[in-house]
């Protein structure tokens, strides 16, 4: 009896102690509203200092594949443009004839001019070098969207640590009860209803444990991919931080600022532009360049000169194809720039209803986190003095990690609402934002 007896109070006292460090320890590694990344797979990356949103952004704007293919395309774009643009060079020709005959041979030299009587190439250029301010606010647009990409890639990597770090910590602490009330069945403390619910549950948390570690190494893939930084590599996320969030600008306000400030629609003005001087550049094609000719000539020992205009008829081609084709493009990018004018407008009121309701939750998602600890603790209080049953326990300490996870989910969507809202209107609502863009409270707000 006294072997029993001893036996017994040992058991208890040790489910009493898993009780107590478990959510100590949960709290201390998850508990806090900045997640602390877990160590990195890669031992190199582990003696790197943690990736800050900030740095990732930096990469983004210089190194990141996204930035170097938008460069690349601008460059092809306006390499295009230019090749249209680009005067026809004139023809010099030296010519010998009368060859093999006993006739003195003629010899000729004659140099050949392009003559753009008609404009069409002056009409060209001017289309150039709309196409070039096209071609480079469509970079601005990518460049951005690179920005963009890198900053989700790097919240998601962020998340996906903190998740596994949460699930972790339970698993270990569903662990430990497991473990305590088999034994306490076993002694006959409890039923062995009991001890099949707790294996269960830290069954169930360690199958989620091993989906969150695949969710984990998948988002640091996609961060590395977007990064274009080998995942061997790539260091470990830094902590995620709560991010501020101002007032924004009223609706018509922000949609007036998208109106005026994304690159969107500059590209799309400048690529009307373009068309229609590419239109006007074909109306003139009907008659194509003229050519003038000037040279000399030595025939039968003397020298002589020569001129000639060269003037082609518009007969069989009165360029119809060029002008259909201009005509096409000019309503196509009319209509581009009219949806991209509603577009953006609307994007921009949407981004700001989504950061208006996250931002309204602000203050009670804060506290997520610190009131599921609070219910988690008093459970496991009432459970000690035999005042719940364990399946309440187990629905406290469920319900305290779900809270954990939601308030890391809104810090995470706080975030993008704020940095989709910035990208909306092309503006940073402060000089906190970490996006390449103008600070909203230098630009002129006009009417």
């Amino acid at each position: 009896m006294n072997y029993e007896s001893t036996s017994r109070a040992v058991s208890a006292v040790t489910f009493g102690l898993a009780v107590l460090i478990a959510p100590s320890l949960a709290q201390s590694q998850a508990g806090a509203p900045s997640n602390t990344a877990p160590t990195v797979a890669s031992p190199a990356a582990a003696q790197v200092a943690p990736l800050t949103l900030r740095q990732a952004l930096a990469i983004a704007r210089t190194s990141a594949p996204g930035a170097r293919v938008a460069d690349a395309r601008r460059d092809i774009v306006i390499g295009r443009v230019r090749e249209l643009q680009q005067f026809t060079n004139p023809t010099l020709e030296v010519r010998r004839e009368n060859l093999g005959s006993p006739l003195q041979p003629d010899v000729f030299a004659t140099v050949y001019l392009p003559f753009d009587v008609t404009g069409r190439r002056l009409a060209l250029r001017r289309a150039g070098a709309q196409g070039q301010q096209r071609a480079t606010a469509d970079a601005i647009v990518d460049h951005r969207a690179t920005e963009l990409r890198v900053a989700r890639a790097w919240l998601r990597a962020v998340v996906a640590d903190a998740q596994f770090v949460i699930a972790q910590t339970q698993a270990t602490a569903l662990a430990e009860v497991a473990t305590v009330d088999s034994t306490r069945a076993r002694e006959g403390f409890v039923a062995e209803g009991i001890a099949l619910r707790t294996r269960l549950e830290s069954g169930r948390a360690r199958a989620q444990l091993a989906t969150l570690d695949g969710d984990r190494a998948r988002a640091r893939a996609d961060l590395s991919r977007a990064l274009g930084i080998a995942d061997d590599k790539l260091p470990g996320v830094g902590s995620l931080e709560r991010p501020a969030l101002p007032n924004a600008p009223d609706s018509a306000t922000v949609r007036r600022l998208s109106q005026r400030l994304r690159p969107e629609l500059a590209g799309r003005e400048a690529a009307v532009r373009e068309a229609e001087s590419r239109l006007g550049a074909e109306r003139r094609g009907v008659l194509g360049d003229w050519q003038l000719q000037g040279g000399t000539k030595e025939t039968a020992g003397y020298l002589t000169g020569q001129v000639g205009l060269a003037v082609p008829f518009p007969i069989f081609n009165r360029n119809d194809g060029a002008r259909q084709r201009a005509r096409g493009e000019l309503a196509d990018a009319r209509a581009l720039r009219d949806e991209v004018f509603v577009g953006v407008g609307a994007d921009a009121v949407a981004a700001l209803q989504y950061y208006n309701a996250v931002r309204a939750l602000a203050g009670e998602a804060q506290t997520f986190a610190d009131r599921g600890r609070e219910v988690s603790t008093i459970a496991r209080a009432a459970y000690r003095e035999g005042q719940a049953s364990l399946l309440e326990l187990l629905d406290a300490e469920r319900a305290a990690t779900d809270a954990m996870t939601a308030n890391l989910r809104w810090t995470a969507d706080a975030w993008l609402a704020r940095l989709e809202l910035e990208g909306a209107i092309g503006a940073r609502l402060d000089v906190d934002g970490p996006l390449d863009l103008p600070l909203l409270a230098s630009l002129p707000q006009s009417s």
